[in-house]
């Protein structure tokens, strides 16, 4: 049994020193079979000691027989950190534990008063990987160019592309005794950033990496610049020179040595690229999948608000820092939705958007996005108030739907982060998607407040309030209240006297419907009041539905007369072809009273009824539109025995508690929003009040 032990310092140079200390003791003992796993265990936990512990470290290697042991030991007290679940394979750090649970046969951990250790054992295999092994090397075949290009398969498969670019890149330096080595290579997409990909783990002078690219750029073997000098070798893809590979004190290598260190690099360039492939097909998948979710999000909205806080969220943590929408399609862009990855910057960051300084920077893009391009904002030119959020430069996408410009995404970095042409790309998709929705959102609002506009302007605004009679009605169109019900209703004075009533029922519903319920509410409001009697009224406005010709549409109108009559009201009515009223007694008896006549817009001559009723004082008239018996669940509908049951227990009420409680059990019958509109009215006679009775408690309403 052999065993040495060495002391090594806390800095990069103790990695290729233990290797070098591995290879003499593997040498020695013949076991050259085990000198790829021990080379790439001892560089791992010689690494992690250095960046982790900070401490001398010390390498005990023993040799016995078939068998290797190796220790490293720090200085530094505690726990040693061991990682149970498997690193991500995005993730270059963390694998250590992994790859000695994988290609060590045995090991294990100390911990002692004043520091820790981790310890290894290779050989005998207990197993077989199907990879034939070699013979014991010596000190000559170092330079064998399957030692230097590649990896047994099986150990292969075990790393990271960075920790085999790593491992490739060491067994190059030494294997040549050279000073240092460097793998430098394109930032993701951006072409014109390169950075560096890896290192030989021995302390010396930083490489310029813009000095590499330059030299690299032209394409053929080359020397860095003084003081640092070097061997440069592009390499090379199907787009030209994406990377290099720097060798420093490789002034005497031979011909055959360059050959060799290009071999090395050309396998590199195919780590390389598939590593490039694979990560750009994950973002591409990544992509997809970001599209189909966002286009999900955005269908099931038709809010503008919330429309853009997606499009907001979206964006932040996977693509930048933060992220803010404005729209543009009123008067001055107007910042909507703010999204941090620290939320608790979010506030300073919506503050500095909101000052006149970003309200200014906003109406810039606004006028520079005129060509529906992304525009970048480098971070010298952002406002002084933005710069403590926004480090980085800011990325300014359209939004653009129907080739109108509604609003713009910005997208900010930390500083240094640049932003490749897929991250743009996808950005701008993203965009188009955010903007539909919000443009959909946009016109979905401005219509549903023009309906709820025009069908305000179709009723009455407030409903008479006098002594001796009460009045109640409630109100609902069909659907998602986006469209201008055919339903109306009406109370007005009368010039003689009392009050004009009239409900009514144009067939459909939206703009053409809404064009015949004003032109027959005004003809209705206005005949009447000239004194013309309900019949003649509801003829005149048959003749004019007829002269309208194919814009004409049916409908069936009851209207009446309010006169007060002692402690009671009289009620004279007419109706073309609308259903009946219900007439509510004080003491709860209902009934249907009054003739439906014939509906208007159909035939030029028409019959109409004329009816009248007395209403004693707490007694109640109810006029209702067929959106209220006509209300279905499932195969029945409410009817006329559900109205007048509903009438019924809530007889005595006030008029507008009538009505509401008719719309609520109206309501309540079916599941889902209704398919027709509904229209009630109440006309009831109030009940005198005694004189040494007191006035009902009037209820002061309480501002919020």
């Amino acid at each position: 049994m052999t065993t040495s032990a060495t002391t090594l310092p806390a800095d990069g140079r103790s990695a290729s020193a233990a290797r070098r200390i591995i290879e003499a003791a593997v040498e020695e003992a013949q076991l050259g079979n085990l000198v790829d796993e021990a080379l790439l265990l001892v560089t791992e936990l010689v690494t992690n000691a250095v960046v982790h512990a900070g401490t001398e470290l010390d390498l005990v290697v023993s040799t016995d027989g078939p068998t290797l042991r190796v220790e490293v030991s720090d200085r530094s007290p505690g726990a040693l950190p061991v990682v149970r679940e498997a690193p991500a394979e995005t993730r270059e750090g963390g694998r250590g534990i992994f790859l000695l649970d994988a290609l060590a046969t045995e090991w294990g951990t100390r911990h002692f008063g004043t520091g820790k250790s981790v310890w290894f054992q290779l050989g005998p295999l207990p197993r077989t990987r199907g990879v034939a092994r070699r013979d014991p090397v010596t000190a000559a075949s170092r330079r064998d160019i399957a030692w230097l290009v590649g990896l047994p398969a099986d150990l292969e498969q075990q790393l990271s592309s960075t920790q085999l670019i790593g491992e490739l890149l060491h067994r190059l330096v030494e294997a040549l005794r050279l000073e240092q080595g460097w793998l430098v290579a394109q930032s993701g997409e951006d072409e014109s950033t390169w950075q560096l990909a890896a290192a030989h783990d021995v302390a010396g002078p930083d490489l310029d990496v813009l000095a590499a690219r330059r030299t690299a750029m032209s394409g053929e073997d080359g020397r860095l610049p003084a003081p640092l000098s070097g061997l440069v070798l592009p390499l090379r893809g199907r787009a030209g020179v994406f990377g290099a590979l720097v060798l420093a004190g490789a002034e005497d290598l031979s011909a055959d040595d360059v050959a060799i260190a290009r071999l090395v690099g050309d396998r590199l360039s195919v780590v390389l690229r598939d590593d490039r492939a694979q990560a750009s097909q994950l973002r591409s998948r990544g992509s997809l999948a970001l599209l189909a979710e966002a286009s999900e999000m955005f269908a099931g909205t038709l809010d503008v608000q919330l429309a853009v806080t997606l499009a907001a969220q979206l964006v932040v943590p996977r693509f930048a820092t933060w992220s803010a929408v404005c729209t543009a399609y009123e008067h001055a862009p107007r910042l909507m939705a703010v999204a941090h990855g620290d939320e608790s910057r979010s506030a300073a960051l919506r503050v500095a958007l909101s000052s006149a300084e970003g309200q200014q920077l906003a109406e810039r893009l606004v006028s520079e996005l005129v060509e529906q391009r992304p525009v970048l904002v480098p971070a010298a030119e952002l406002p002084p108030s933005l710069r403590q959020d926004a480090s980085g430069d800011v990325l300014a996408v359209p939004l653009v739907a129907r080739r109108r410009l509604l609003g713009l995404l910005l997208v900010g970095r930390a500083a240094g982060t640049s932003y490749a042409a897929d991250d743009v790309g996808l950005l701008t998709d993203l965009a188009r998607r955010a903007a539909l929705a919000v443009d959909n959102a946009r016109l979905y609002e401005e219509r549903t407040s023009i309906a709820h506009a025009l069908q305000a302007s179709l009723l009455p605004p407030t409903l008479p309030t006098t002594d001796g009679v009460e009045f109640g009605a409630r109100y609902a169109a069909a659907g998602e209240g986006n469209d201008v019900g055919g339903d109306f209703y009406d109370v007005f004075s009368m010039p003689t006297g009392g009050w004009g009533v009239a409900i009514g029922d144009v067939c459909g519903k939206g703009a053409e419907a809404a064009a015949i319920t004003g032109m027959a509410r005004d003809v209705l409001r206005l005949l009447t009041r000239d004194g013309i009697a309900p019949p003649k009224v509801l003829q005149r406005l048959n003749d004019v539905i007829l002269e309208l010709g194919d814009r004409g549409r049916f409908c069936t109108t009851a209207l009446g007369s309010v006169i007060p009559q002692g402690d009671g009201l009289l009620v004279r009515m007419s109706s073309a072809g609308h259903p009946p009223p219900v007439l509510i007694t004080r003491g709860g008896d209902v009934q249907l009273i009054g003739r439906s006549g014939t509906v208007l817009g159909v035939i030029d001559d028409i019959e109409v009824s004329e009816d009248e009723v007395l209403l004693a004082p707490g007694d109640a008239l109810v006029f209702y539109t067929d959106g209220v018996t006509e209300r279905r669940s499932g195969a029945a509908m409410f009817g006329e025995d559900n109205l007048l049951a509903c009438l019924r227990d809530a007889a005595g009420g006030s008029a507008d508690a009538l009505a509401g409680r008719l719309e609520q059990e109206v309501r309540r019958f079916g599941i889902g929003p209704s398919r027709d509109d509904l229209a009630v009215l109440v006309v009831r006679a109030k009940v005198p009040r005694l004189r040494d009775e007191p006035a009902p408690e009037r209820r002061r309403r309480v501002p919020a």
